[in-house]
């Protein structure tokens, strides 16, 4: 039964584990993609209300989530 439960939390054990990485990943993101990013993942916002909301042009926020989205990719690749 312990080798059922063990082999059981495996996946969970993964996602947590991501999920710290992803926290760590964007703590380290300048704080325009990292606010970009949170607050068009969490709060579904459109580019043009995340420049309105960070006082920054739409064209900046998209630069900013595309740097964002590379950036979190590659850290999550990584073993």
């Amino acid at each position: 039964m312990g080798r059922e439960r063990q082999h059981r939390d495996q996946p969970q054990d993964q996602v947590e584990r991501q999920r710290q990485r992803l926290i760590a990943l964007l703590d380290t993101l300048p704080m325009v993609e990292r606010a970009a990013y949170l607050l068009s993942a969490t709060d579904g916002l459109s580019h043009g209300a995340i420049a309105f909301r960070l006082g920054v042009s739409v064209r900046e926020v998209e630069i900013a989530l595309a740097l964002a989205l590379s950036k979190l990719t590659e850290g999550l690749e990584e073993p």
